[in-house]
């Protein structure tokens, strides 16, 4: 795999510039609704690197320690349960070249980073100053918003109310098109969770879907976009790596998760060159990425599609293994964020995003996305990585059932220097 990554993307506002070619299959989506408009390479073409893919930056790896990849089910589901925290037994715990990096002194910041290929673990430094400057330019360059191409209407899949008030109201996503514009572009991780994509080749998950239940690092690391119980309309990829946050492992989250766990709980798996080669439909597109203060946010409306696991106690009724499912509207509830944390990427900002929407085990990882930052989205703005419900009941007047990571500002600066580091 190649490893000069870095990860950059900012909140964004810019006007994309639409080419002729993308202008032209715009129009076809209107003509075609169905139609999945964006392009992919052949199988024996690179793909070509975007304007601004040249300002990525490039981290110093420290050989940490061989990895095993243990085989799990295809249909293998780890869904942490939260224990009781003994801030003693983590502190004796950590791993001291793990808390030297994992700070973000001198100005720089590292990463976990495994390679599947080589089945090696690494610690990615980077210069943060300069993965901020970067950002500068590649957010007015667009780095930062959805893969142009029309948006389908999603007005008749809208429903009023979550399961934050006691009611579960998400939706099957089996009969609607494969090719839909938004969920297209976010799909099945492995076995049993969820992920999205924020590139054509980055897929935004949880930290916890990347290992077993044993806190080992699990073999099935594939994205499979859009899947449908056995259809798979862009294939299976298998990753080529991921990166995760030193906090998630330095912490023992991997082997015992606790509350505070889910504000550092998220991965990128990194896709091959030309992933979508093979995709009968081409390449599916990705979502943007977004941030902004905690006053804004909270005033965003949220959607989140995963893929529940249909043996959950909290699954829907009824539930079809491999289908996504989604809530759409996360019962008007405004997202909330708390739980600062002074490492990277979090610096001292809240963490944690909680949303009123309604989750289950296999949705890990899926994104929360929304449309309210501007036209360019749809934005990710956090994922979900716990269900409220699961430690207390949902009531009538109980708002937030669901919470997982919020997107940073310096998360959103990683997240799109990566985009320009793997076209």
């Amino acid at each position: 795999m190649t490893r000069n990554h870095d990860i950059a993307s900012i909140t964004s506002t810019a006007n994309r510039r639409v080419s002729v070619s993308r202008l032209v299959c715009a129009l076809g989506a209107l003509l075609l609704p169905a139609a999945a408009c964006d392009a992919e390479p052949e199988a024996d073409q690179e793909p070509q690197a975007s304007e601004g893919s040249e300002l990525h930056v490039e981290p110093e790896l420290q050989f940490r320690a061989p990895i095993e990849l243990v085989p799990v089910p295809d249909d293998y589901e780890f869904h942490p349960t939260i224990v009781d925290e003994d801030p003693q037994l983590r502190l004796a715990s950590r791993d001291p070249l793990l808390s030297q990096h994992e700070a973000g002194a001198d100005g720089k910041f590292s990463v976990m980073y495994v390679d599947y290929e080589e089945a090696a673990e690494y610690i990615a430094t980077y210069d943060g100053a300069a993965v901020h400057a970067a950002a500068q330019e590649l957010v007015n360059l667009g780095f930062a918003d959805a893969s142009p191409g029309a948006e389908d209407e999603l007005d008749e899949l809208v429903t009023p109310r979550g399961w934050s008030h006691d009611v579960d109201n998400r939706i099957s996503l089996e009969d609607i098109s494969l090719t839909h514009s938004t969920f297209r572009r976010i799909g099945q991780v492995g076995g049993g969770c969820t992920g999205a994509l924020f590139g054509n080749r980055l897929v935004l998950t949880a930290a916890h879907c990347i290992f077993d239940g044993s806190g080992n690092y699990s073999a099935n690391h594939t994205f499979r976009a859009r899947r449908n119980g056995s259809e798979l309309p862009y294939g299976t990829v298998t990753s080529q790596g991921a990166v995760y946050p030193i906090s998630f492992l330095n912490d023992g989250c991997n082997t015992s998760y606790t509350a505070s766990c889910v504000k550092n709980d998220w991965a990128i798996l990194v896709l091959p060159a030309n992933p979508w080669a093979s995709s009968p439909n081409g390449a599916p597109g990705y979502l943007g990425v977004y941030w902004a203060g905690d006053a804004t946010v909270g005033t965003w409306a949220t959607s989140n599609v995963g893929y529940p696991a249909c043996g959950d106690a909290l699954s829907p009724s009824p539930c079809t293994s491999n289908v996504a499912y989604g809530d759409l509207t996360c019962a008007g509830v405004a997202p909330a964020v708390s739980d600062p944390d002074s490492r990277w990427p979090l610096y001292g900002t809240n963490g944690k995003l909680r949303t009123g929407c309604d989750t289950s085990g296999g949705h890990s990882g899926g994104p929360i996305y929304s449309t309210s930052p501007g036209v360019n989205g749809p934005y990710i703005i956090g994922n979900t990585v716990w269900n409220q419900c699961n430690s207390s009941t949902c009531a009538a007047n109980t708002l937030y059932s669901s919470a997982g990571i919020r997107i940073s500002e310096t998360l959103a600066e990683y997240m799109m220097n990566l985009r320009a580091t793997y076209p």
